[in-house]
């Protein structure tokens, strides 16, 4: 069956426009197109815990040798939360001083792991969900002893 010349110029028509679109380095339209930038992924939960909190923690207990009294504030700074948005979530971050090599570092945070424990289920007895506590722990270079901050979300 013979093909009809109006049809062959029109297919040869189409080959040549693929060939020239192709030939001539055309991307698909995407996002980036018209500038948006491509987001970075996630970090990893490490990488996370490593990055400063927000600047102001909701409470901030400090560790320097002996007792420390924290039990008044942080029931307050709990009842204050939980008023303002109930169902708040904690973060408990372990800071210690960013001296001395990354063990001694990893040590001094495990030493706080005890205390962030206690912390929690201080927070746990004042009503506090336990899913809502979330614990970290990370080097700062601007303190000199351990801490526990609270922040919330």
């Amino acid at each position: 069956m013979p093909i009809a010349p109006a049809e062959l110029r029109k297919l040869a028509g189409i080959a040549m426009l693929l060939l020239a679109v192709g030939a001539s380095g055309c991307r698909l339209v995407d996002q980036t197109t018209f500038g948006a930038k491509r987001q970075k992924p996630p970090p990893d939960y490490l990488t996370q815990a490593l990055q400063p909190g927000p600047a102001l923690p909701l409470v901030t207990i400090v560790f320097n040798g002996g007792e420390v009294a924290y039990q008044d504030e942080l029931r307050l700074a709990v009842q204050m939360a939980e008023a303002r948005k109930p169902g708040v979530q904690y973060d408990l971050v372990t800071v210690v001083p960013a001296t001395g090599t990354p063990a001694d570092q990893v040590a001094t945070a495990r030493q706080g792991e005890s205390a962030a424990v206690d912390v929690a289920s201080r927070m746990s007895d004042l009503g506090v969900d336990p899913t809502h506590i979330h614990m970290a722990a990370r080097s700062d270079p601007n303190v000199n002893t351990r801490e526990l901050r609270i922040y919330v979300r």
